[in-house]
């Protein structure tokens, strides 16, 4: 039996078509891919490579240019160069000697620091100044005896009171800047505001070395009439490495040089970024989390990082978990220093510092992917940098380096981020103080300060041997600054603490 004949509507032949066209459309055209990880909004995540002078990286244009390829390849966004090794420069606009390096680009072609601001930042990338602070004066250094060189006039070969480098309980000269002495302070001061004053765009500073060499360290003969005096010894006596006196005020001056630097620098620009290379040598103290005065940064070397988090004199640090992953006790080394981190980075931030160069890449891969997991609370680190971007797996090549930020980018970089934008830098809700303390017209070196306000205490302050005091972390509103002079006498000024900025008292 035949079907009759039906005729076709308008509407179902408009919907033939269009379905025909579809299946054509498809057939020529490539298929659409599924919603990748590396698709999603950029997360906020520090991925940072340390750039050091020793190593090509940013001798010449070509060289920069490569460098910011290759964060840019993996998925990377900060950069972390190394602009100042023994007293000098590797940036032109310095107060210190530009660096004496046959392999850098002369001057008159070339600025490293200018030019890499202005590559990274046109690719969206972080540039933070890498400043060596303590290690000064070597042998080897051509620039020793240049007029402008710190050590040609404070070195360990002038005498006291103007050498302002360290000692060794033996009485064997250091040539490293000594804190207990001011001038060494005042000369890392002058250096860091004029960095940051003559390059504006710098994201920026990151302190190295910011540390005494180790617990025999801190002889100076300046500091220690100092600390002699400030206790009451005789000024013949030296106190032994160990002694637990001593070893505070060299962890006072550090601690002092830190928040001096944090805020003058953010005197000049809120927004700049402070952090340090945190030392985390061997296990957390005695491999107790909760142990932190045994460990090496606050016993040896008189770093008192964790603090410096607490109060807020850091915007992060970068602890520098250089640990093989191939050895069991090295990789718990690790993992204790992550569980640490998670658990103390008190007003701030941390970013796990990693030896890429003892590890394999697939080593290397893994320790960023347990740096990046958070623990059981829910608690992660800020990010990841790597040491460093010439070796960022052990016995890399130049060909080898790509192919590992390759491998970054499909794997542990896969998703976008952007360097964290820190929330008390970008919606601050305190403000700092500095200022001079002031009696009578006189300078009063080692003064009390208290801060009040609205007439109720906030907290002391010691000022510094030129008179100089500060504090960060200040609710917004008036306060009175009182200043304890000789023999009772006191002086109060007014001042008002706004959020985000460094007020200067008098």
């Amino acid at each position: 039996m035949s079907t009759p004949n039906r005729r076709r509507s308008p509407d179902r032949i408009l919907l033939t078509l269009g379905l025909l066209l579809i299946v054509g459309l498809a057939a020529i055209l490539p298929a659409a891919a599924p919603t990748t990880q590396a698709q999603q909004q950029p997360i906020e995540q520090m991925r940072a490579f340390w750039v050091d002078s020793a190593n090509p990286g940013y001798r010449n244009h070509p060289q920069v240019d490569e460098l910011v390829a290759n964060v840019v390849r993996a998925n990377a966004n900060t950069i972390v160069v190394q602009m100042r090794r023994h007293g000098d420069a590797r940036y032109n606009n310095s107060i210190e000697p530009r660096a004496v390096d046959p392999r850098l680009a002369p001057a008159d072609e070339f600025d490293p620091l200018a030019y890499l601001l202005a590559k990274a930042h046109s690719e969206g990338i972080k540039v933070h100044a890498w400043l060596v602070v303590s290690v000064t004066c070597r042998s080897s250094d051509p620039l020793w005896g240049h007029p402008q060189h710190v050590c040609t006039h404070h070195g360990p070969n002038v005498p006291d009171p103007e050498r302002w480098t360290t000692a060794t309980y033996n009485g064997t000269q250091v040539g490293d800047l000594d804190p207990g002495h001011p001038g060494a302070i005042l000369h890392m001061e002058a250096v860091v505001q004029h960095l940051v004053q003559n390059y504006p765009t710098l994201d920026g500073i990151h302190f190295d070395f910011i540390r005494y060499g180790d617990i025999a360290y801190g002889y100076n003969r300046v500091s220690l009439d100092r600390f002699n005096q400030a206790h009451g010894f005789a000024r013949n006596y030296r106190p032994a490495p160990s002694d637990p006196l001593w070893s505070q005020w060299r962890r006072d001056r550090m601690t002092e040089l830190m928040r001096r630097l944090y805020i003058r620098s953010k005197a000049i620009n809120p927004k700049i970024q402070v952090s340090i290379a945190a030392i985390t040598w061997g296990g957390v103290g005695s491999y107790n989390p909760g142990d932190w005065p045994n460990s090496a940064a606050y016993s040896r070397v008189f770093q008192d990082w964790k603090a410096w988090l607490q109060e807020g004199i850091i915007d992060f640090a970068m602890p520098m978990q250089y640990f093989e992953e191939g050895k069991a006790r090295s990789r718990g080394w690790y993992d204790s220093w992550l569980a640490w981190g998670r658990e103390n980075s008190g007003r701030r931030a941390i970013v796990a510092g990693m030896g890429s160069w003892l590890n394999t890449r697939q080593q290397g891969i893994d320790q960023t992917r347990r740096a990046l997991t958070p623990d059981a609370q829910g608690r992660v680190l800020a990010g990841v940098g790597f040491y460093s971007y010439n070796q960022p797996y052990a016995r890399s090549t130049y060909e080898g380096r790509r192919q590992f930020m390759d491998q970054l980018r499909e794997t542990v970089f896969a998703q976008p981020a952007v360097a964290p934008n820190w929330p008390w830098i970008a919606y601050p809700t305190t403000g700092h103080l500095q200022g001079m303390a002031w009696v009578d017209g006189q300078i009063v070196p080692n003064a009390h300060v208290s801060l009040f306000k609205d007439g109720n205490w906030v907290r002391d302050m010691t000022a510094s041997y030129d008179g100089w005091y500060g504090a960060v972390e200040l609710e917004p509103g008036n306060y009175t600054v009182v200043i304890h002079g000789p023999n009772g006498r006191t002086v109060e000024h007014q001042v008002v603490i706004k959020a985000g900025m460094v007020m200067n008292g008098p």
